[in-house]
């Protein structure tokens, strides 16, 4: 009889601890799925409408297939881990961070150096085509009324003036987390950058006086074509502890003489190079000059040299502020 009631107490007690465990798993269980659907509903509170270009753009869900009309576009939504969305991508840059260069490898590219054509662009079968204005046109990937009709939304990258990092590249990031309903990612993107720009302003916050800059992505024989105080590279030098000598002038680019450059005498000279060009190209132009050869820069052989992609409107610009700053202070930087 004892042994039959201890059997009986045994089985009871096991009994017990199973329902114990079940109801433990069974909470937690339901503790993962509502975690799970509080951060769907955070990440993709639909339907989305974002205010671009002169047009509402409304998303019931995130797309599912996006094509990038530039590569710095890819790189966005490989930063955010979007890159499977993507069904190709055009206008591949050189030297591009392995980092990148991984992410991207299974994404087709459309076309290398130039816009795919509208056959290549459509077998692609797109949803949304993120650009720049100059995409969305005849000579490029079609008007945003021409795209519309195919039932394609068009997501324009916008150059407000003057372009800084927050309302070119932070306002890019936002909106396009957005659409995806991946705001955390696009928080924690700006974030890293922004902390990346603190780190380099902090180490040269004691600087009394400004180096003064030329940033240069082109030059013939009778002028250069110069970063005016509108464009992002003018916000970045600022950033970086710099000076534009053309920070006066309003336009994006503009085409200076070689004898204005002389009268306003930078300290050094950022060599904006792409699309072929290297930055020994654009010292041969300069050194070969012989109206430069008293400007302090060219002396002092003092060159900076930066891809465009560093300096544009993209990811890549805090590692722009970070390639400036370091040429302008490198003491700073030991």
């Amino acid at each position: 009889m004892k042994k039959s009631l201890s059997l009986i107490m045994l089985l009871i007690t096991v009994s017990m601890i199973v329902i114990a465990g079940c109801s433990t798993m069974n909470n937690q269980e339901k503790n993962t799925v509502e975690n799970s659907e509080k951060t769907n509903e955070s990440n993709s509170s639909y339907p989305v409408t974002i205010e671009n270009a002169g047009q509402s753009l409304t998303f019931e869900k995130a797309p599912e297939r996006v094509y990038g009309a530039y590569q710095q576009e890819a790189e966005l939504l490989a930063e955010l881990d979007l890159q499977d969305k993507l069904v190709g991508y055009s206008m591949i840059i050189k030297n591009t961070p392995a980092e990148y260069k991984e992410k991207l490898q299974d994404v087709p590219i459309l076309s290398e150096d130039s816009y795919p054509s509208k056959e290549v662009l459509l077998e692609a079968d797109p949803e949304i085509i993120i650009g720049s204005e100059r995409s969305f046109n005849e000579n490029g990937v079609g008007t945003i009324e021409e795209l519309n009709d195919l039932g394609i939304d068009a997501y324009v990258t916008e150059s407000e003036k003057p372009e800084t990092v927050e309302n070119m590249v932070y306002k890019e990031i936002e909106e396009i987390s957005q659409i995806f309903g991946v705001e955390d990612r696009g928080d924690a993107l700006i974030e890293n950058m922004q902390d990346e720009i603190d780190e380099v302003t902090a180490k040269i916050e004691a600087v009394d006086e400004p180096v003064k800059v030329l940033l240069m992505s082109g030059g013939e024989s009778g002028s250069a074509q110069v970063a005016g105080g509108n464009s992002l590279d003018s916000h970045l030098i600022e950033l970086a502890g710099g000076e534009n000598i053309f920070a006066d002038e309003e336009e994006y680019l503009l085409e200076v003489s070689w004898e204005e450059i002389v009268e306003r005498d930078p300290d050094v000279i950022v060599t904006s190079y792409c699309c072929g060009t290297g930055p020994e190209d654009l010292e041969k132009v300069i050194e070969s000059n012989v109206s430069l050869q008293d400007v302090t820069a060219v002396k002092n052989e003092n060159y900076i040299a930066a891809q465009v992609e560093d300096t544009t409107g993209n990811v890549r610009v805090a590692k722009g502020v970070r390639i400036l700053a370091e040429g302008f202070y490198p003491d700073l930087f030991d």
